[in-house]
């Protein structure tokens, strides 16, 4: 009997955007969710976008994410931890399991986890949701081409021999064929593996036909580039705090709003946005829904790198995007990742501007307009 419901699993914001989008545009069908791990406050933001119409939903499960194991800690003990972790997952599609779905839609190509529930949930169909410029590196490296960090692609639960011997191998997702419901269709439909194929979309169920204004604010969207490892203390205020006196040298005079990355240290990004003469705007509310529901839209988002420029450059056709230029020796780690996001702005975004926060030499790995 064939399957009479869909499954969708998520664990970002911005995942769950393009679930609602992709479960929008089958209204006839029930469709269940998994709400996978909560970092960063990232689930109270899905819960956010999730009460604007909860009836989207036949059913919602919770599971926490793969614990962030200390690098300090044995690595025995580290596969102890993931182990538990696997046991409550396969638990999870257990329950799940039943005659199967129809459809099976997911966020993240990379996520363990996800991987772990894709696997073992019977599924007819196998779609792949937007996170963001990782997707198209997700495509490349389904279709054998090179991506700037594969090992991202490729991650293990178990780390240590006595583990697999006594637990077994991973079995690394590869399904023969997979859909992309994306933005990206322009840079994945070249480099698709044979049997996969792009869905296109541009977020139409969220856009509103309300007359709306454009004031004069720009909106600067934090990075958490300092707490991850990305970029120095004072490297990344260098560039924050030159690229707003570059915004005045544009012409863009109005109030700079500083919305943190939801990875963000609080204090030492308030810290950061006052140095730059900016004005802190924190708020749990991704920044799409928040440019959607603005009675007054910004003059210009500014970036550093970051998603949100993409998807609000589809949100908005004509609001501008401004990016800036990363200098010579910003990057400490994460480096072909992050450049890999940067090229993908540059490519997909075709009225981006490219500004120069100082005469410093920029990042010679990218191409400068």
């Amino acid at each position: 009997m064939p399957a009479s419901a869909d499954l969708v699993i998520v664990s970002s914001p911005l995942q769950y955007l393009n679930a609602v989008e992709w479960r929008r545009r089958r209204p006839e069908r029930a469709v269940d969710l998994v709400l996978l791990g909560d970092r960063a406050g990232g689930g109270a933001a899905i819960d956010l976008l999730m009460a604007r119409a909860p009836s989207l939903w036949r059913s919602v499960r919770r599971c926490e994410g793969r614990p962030r194991s200390s690098r300090k800690a044995p690595r025995i003990l580290r596969d102890a931890v993931d182990l538990l972790h696997r046991a409550r997952l396969r638990r999870l599609a257990a329950s799940l399991a039943g005659d199967g779905y129809a459809a099976l839609a997911f966020g993240d190509y990379r996520n363990r986890s996800q991987r772990e529930l894709v696997d073992r949930i019977a599924h007819d169909e196998l779609t792949l949701l937007d996170d963001g410029s990782i997707t198209p590196q997700a495509a490349r490296c389904r279709a054998g081409e090179p991506t700037p960090d594969p090992s991202r692609f490729a991650d293990r639960w178990l780390r240590t021999r006595l583990a697999r011997a006594l637990f077994g191998g991973d079995r690394p997702i590869d399904p023969p064929r997979l859909t992309f419901f994306t933005i990206y269709g322009a840079l994945i439909e070249p480099t698709l593996r044979p049997g996969d194929r792009v869905e296109r979309h541009a977020f139409e169920s969220w856009r509103t036909d309300a007359p709306a204004r454009s004031g004069d604010e720009v909106w600067l969207l934090g990075a958490n580039h300092v707490e991850a490892g990305i970029a120095c203390v004072e490297t990344h205020r260098r560039l924050i705090v030159e690229g707003v006196a570059a915004l005045r040298r544009m012409g863009l005079h109005g109030p700079v709003l500083y919305r943190p990355h939801r990875g963000e240290d609080r204090s030492a990004a308030e810290a950061l946005a006052r140095a730059a003469g900016a004005r802190f705007e924190p708020s749990i509310t991704p920044v799409e829904l928040a440019y959607l529901d603005a009675p007054v839209k910004p003059a210009a988002v500014a970036v550093v790198a970051s998603s949100a420029a993409d998807t609000l450059s589809v949100i908005d056709p004509k609001l501008p995007i401004i990016r800036f230029a990363l200098p010579e020796g910003y990057l400490k780690r994460q480096r072909d990742h992050i450049l890999a996001v940067v090229r993908a702005h540059d490519a997909f975004i075709k009225r981006l501007r490219v500004i120069h926060p100082d005469d410093a030499p920029v990042h010679r790995s990218l191409a400068i307009r």
